[in-house]
């Protein structure tokens, strides 16, 4: 899988602690969108929850995930603090055009198809919660402060328990075969886009290099 291949390239790279600064500011450029996205498919599925049962379910579960997901944008600017990126360099910073891609086709499917597809989103973001030991190795390995992984390692704890409340609540939505596959379909692009985030990583840090 594309995801997969270009994960372990970056966690595996022999440089990983010179790409992990540009890796957070990435990260944050995603996260940051978080809630917004969610306030916008809430407000959406409350315009439909009259007449559709689905919509109505999305908009309750919603508004208790915005309130988990809250200022996590924030921690990421103080794990960046560690590694001597100032804030407004990482908030003057133009998110890349697959940022852009990843976070606004879920604009788009919430405005213009149907708010389900953001699931498939965060099925993905909360469906690969880090693994706590693994983070732990690569703290040792690249010798960076842990203050850095703050982020990383609270998502390690918080990650798995999103996962299984998101599932829960998939399974008691009367989803239609449409409404899963839209909830598929918005969950392999995820996987997609997020993918070619890490690979360019990668590729930037090794054209810097010259």
């Amino acid at each position: 899988m594309e995801y997969a291949a270009a994960s372990g390239a970056f966690w595996s790279h022999p440089e990983l602690a010179a790409l992990f600064a540009d890796y957070l500011i990435r990260t944050h450029s995603i996260i940051r969108a978080s809630v917004p996205l969610m306030e916008t498919a809430r407000a959406r599925a409350q315009e439909l929850a009259a007449h559709d049962d689905v919509a109505a379910d999305l908009a309750t579960y919603l508004a208790h995930h915005i309130r988990e997901e809250r200022h996590h944008d924030d921690w990421l600017l103080d794990d960046l603090e560690t590694l001597g990126v100032a804030r407004e360099q990482v908030l003057a910073r133009m998110p890349s055009p697959t940022v852009a891609a990843l976070v606004g086709s879920q604009y788009y499917w919430i405005r213009h198809y149907h708010p389900v597809a953001l699931l498939g989103y965060i099925a993905v973001l909360e469906g690969t919660p880090p693994v706590a030991e693994h983070v732990e190795a690569v703290i040792s390995e690249t010798g960076l402060p842990r203050n850095a992984f703050r982020t990383i390692l609270k998502h390690a704890d918080l990650d798995p328990h999103h996962r299984d409340a998101l599932n829960r609540a998939l399974d008691a939505m009367p989803l239609t075969a449409e409404h899963a596959a839209t909830i598929a379909v918005s969950g392999f692009s995820t996987l997609h886009l997020l993918g070619r985030s890490l690979t360019e990583t990668v590729d930037n840090w090794t054209r810097s290099r010259g």
